[in-house]
C-alpha cells in the first residue's frame, strides 16, 4: 500500500470598500488535511477540515479502499522541493491605514469615478507528501487589488475594473497605471470596422477554448484538438503553458494535487505550435494513453480531477508598441462571448481602449469581435508581451474581425 498526505492552509485578509472607503474588515484562515492511498489498483481518501491527525486519517482511507474506486498508483519518486515567497507585503495591522491613504490618492487623481469592491491580502502554504519519499512545500502571498469603478451619475453597476495582483506593493507604479486607463476612459476614441489587432488578457481571448484540451473530450472525438497530439496545430511563435510558477501566478502552489512539479512549474500544453499534451489526470492519462498534464486539482475529501491554474503564453515582445505597431483594439472588458462547436468564437466588448502605437489613445463605443478557434492560436496570433499597464501583466494579440454593435 502507498499514501499521500496533503495539508494546505490559507490565511485571507479582506477589505470590503464601498464608495472609495473601507466599510468592513474580514480575517480568515483555512486549513484542511488529505490522505490518499493507493492498494490493489483502487484509492481510499480520507480529508478533514482544520489540523489533520494523519494517523487517523490514515485509517479512515483505508477503510474507504472497501468503496473499489479504480485509480491507478502512479506517484512520484523521492525528491524534496520547497519553494518559499514569505516576504511580508503589508503587515496586516498596517493594512488598513496602507489601503485608506491609497483609496484616498486614487479618489484624487480620478475624481470622477466611484470605486467599490475588495482589497485582499492572502498567504497559503501547501505540503505534500508520499511514502516513495518525495517532499514538496509551497508557501507565498500576494495582494490583490480588486476595485469596480462607477463613473458618477452613470446608473451603471461599474463602468471601469481597476485590478493589480502581486508580491510587492508599489503604490505608485500602480496608480500611474490606474490613472493611464483612467485618462484613456475619458477619451473618446473610434475605430472603422474590420480586420484589426485585438489585444486582451489570454484568459479573455482563449478561455473558451481550453473545452478542447482536455483529455475526455480528445478522447472521445469531442474535441476540434482530437487525434492531432504530437502535430503542428497552431503558430510556430505559440508557447501556451499552464502557469503555476510563484513568479507570475500568485495564487498557486508550484505542484499539482498529485506531487508532479514541471519544468519551470509551467506544465507545456502547446510548444512552439506543437500539440504535446491534454489536461489530464494520472487516471484520465493511463486510461486512454495521453501524457500526464501534471496540472490535477483535488478536492480536500475527494479524487484528483481535471485542474487549470492560469494561462501563461512565452513572450514574443518587449513592448506592446513592439507587438502592435499603428492601430490596435485593447479588450478591457469582454463578457457574453461564446464559442460554436465548429471553432467560431466571437464576443460583445462592453469596454475597449483603441490603442497608438502601444499607448491607450482613448475610448472606444460597444463593439463586437471574432474569430476561428485555429486562426486565432495560428496564422492570426500576432504574439505576447508584458506591459501595459504593468509589467508582469500578460496581454496577448490577435488579429480578428472587429464590428461595431
Amino acid at each position: 500500500m502507498e499514501k499521500e498526505f496533503i495539508q494546505e492552509t490559507q490565511h485571507t485578509v479582506t477589505l470590503n470598500i464601498t464608495a472609495g472607503q473601507i466599510d468592513s474588515y474580514r480575517e480568515l484562515e483555512k486549513t484542511t488535511g488529505t490522505v490518499r492511498v493507493y492498494e490493489n489498483g483502487c484509492i481510499g481518501v480520507a480529508g478533514c477540515l482544520g489540523e489533520a491527525d494523519e494517523e487517523a486519517l490514515t485509517a479512515q482511507a483505508k477503510e474507504a479502499l472497501s468503496f473499489g474506486i479504480p485509480y491507478p498508483c502512479r506517484m512520484e519518486g523521492a525528491a524534496e522541493i520547497i519553494e518559499l515567497h514569505d516576504d511580508e507585503i503589508i503587515p496586516v495591522p498596517e493594512l488598513i491605514p496602507t489601503m485608506k491613504d491609497f483609496l484616498e490618492r486614487l479618489g484624487t487623481q480620478c475624481p470622477k469615478m466611484a470605486f467599490s469592491n475588495k482589497i485582499r491580502l492572502v498567504h497559503g502554504r501547501t505540503e505534500y507528501r508520499n511514502s516513495l519519499g518525495r517532499h514538496l512545500l509551497s508557501s507565498g502571498g500576494y495582494l490583490s487589488i480588486e476595485l469596480l469603478a462607477q463613473n458618477r451619475g452613470s446608473g451603471s453597476l461599474f463602468d471601469m475594473v481597476f485590478s493589480w495582483q502581486g508580491e510587492h506593493f508599489e503604490p505608485e507604479m500602480i496608480l500611474a497605471g490606474f490613472k493611464r486607463q483612467y485618462d484613456a476612459f475619458y477619451t473618446p476614441a473610434d475605430i472603422e470596422a474590420g480586420r484589426w489587432p485585438v489585444v486582451a488578457m489570454p484568459q479573455d481571448l482563449f478561455g473558451t477554448g481550453l473545452q478542447h484540451f482536455i483529455g475526455d473530450l480528445y478522447a472521445a472525438g469531442a474535441s476540434l484538438l482530437s487525434g492531432k497530439i504530437g502535430e503542428k496545430v497552431f503558430s510556430d511563435k505559440l508557447t501556451f503553458c499552464d502557469d503555476m510558477n510563484p513568479d507570475t501566478s500568485f495564487e498557486t502552489c508550484f505542484f499539482d494535487a498529485e506531487g508532479c512539479a514541471a519544468k519551470d512549474y509551467r506544465p507545456v500544453l502547446v510548444e512552439n505550435g506543437v500539440l504535446k499534451r491534454l489536461l489530464t489526470t494520472k487516471k484520465t492519462a493511463a486510461q486512454y494513453g495521453l501524457p500526464n498534464s501534471e496540472t490535477a486539482g483535488a478536492p480536500y475529501d475527494g479524487v484528483p480531477s481535471l485542474g487549470f491554474h492560469g494561462c501563461f503564453l512565452a513572450k514574443t515582445a518587449e513592448t506592446l508598441k513592439e507587438l502592435v505597431p499603428g492601430k490596435a483594439v485593447l479588450m478591457m472588458i469582454a463578457s457574453g462571448g461564446d464559442m460554436t462547436p465548429d471553432g467560431h468564437f466571437a464576443t460583445p466588448v462592453q469596454l475597449a481602449f483603441l490603442l497608438e502605437d502601444g499607448k491607450p489613445a482613448g475610448r472606444l463605443p460597444e463593439i463586437s469581435v471574432g474569430g476561428n478557434f485555429f486562426d486565432m492560436l495560428g496564422r492570426d496570433y500576432i504574439g505576447t508581451v508584458y506591459d501595459w499597464p504593468f509589467k508582469k501583466l500578460q496581454l496577448a494579440a490577435v488579429m480578428m474581425d472587429v464590428n461595431k454593435n
